[in-house]
């Protein structure tokens, strides 16, 4: 993650720039041929549909970069076992590699997302466009009186890889992670209760 966000820094020398993106490539494009979606997604509805099988307690996923994709498609709600669908809440952090605006119209499961001002991956006009479409469909919801299902937050000043690559030693990141890990446990918890107090 260093060499990618380096590749990205304006306020990178050139060279350091060229070398870092050189390096990220050489490691980004293999693990994307042996991960991308048509290899991993059925993974990861054959490992819910197992955890599914295996219990009656509530289903959370949670998702980061390229993670997240999946976590908003399990959001939608598509994939079931006996008509229930795989999870019963998705939480992600600073996702890659979704499709605006289709991916998140698609969302019917509550989701949460974290987003930092300066990710490269996922701009603020997207930002914009999910924070709209939550709100569309927050409105719904408030109008049936139920919990709001989707939100998405900004976290000043964070980079892509925020919520799980930052440097320790550096308050500000450090800060920035704390946001994360805070706003997922509290939307679990909200949820958790929830679907718990309904079943």
């Amino acid at each position: 993650m260093a060499n990618i966000n380096t590749a990205t820094d304006a306020r990178a020398s050139y060279i350091s720039r060229v070398y870092s993106a050189i390096r990220a490539a050489s490691l980004l494009l293999p693990w994307l041929y042996y991960n991308r979606v048509a290899v991993s997604w059925p993974r990861v509805v054959d490992f819910f549909k197992a955890l599914r099988e295996s219990t009656d307690l509530p289903i959370g996923a949670v998702g980061f970069c390229w993670g997240g994709l999946h976590v908003v498609k399990l959001c939608h709600g598509s994939e079931t076992l006996n008509g229930k669908p795989l999870i019963d809440v998705g939480y992600t952090a600073h996702p890659s590699n979704l499709t605006l605006p289709s991916d998140i119209e698609s969302v019917r499961l509550p989701l949460a997302i974290d987003q930092g001002t300066a990710d490269f991956v996922l701009n603020m006009a997207g930002v914009d466009t999910i924070r709209g479409i939550f709100e569309r469909k927050n409105s719904v919801v408030e109008e049936s009186k139920e919990m709001p299902k989707f939100e998405i937050k900004t976290v000043d000043g964070a980079k892509h890889g925020f919520a799980v690559r930052c440097d320790r030693d550096n308050s500000e990141e450090a800060a920035q992670e704390q946001i994360a890990e805070t706003h997922a446990v509290e939307w679990f918890g909200k949820w958790f209760a929830r679907i718990g107090s309904t079943t």
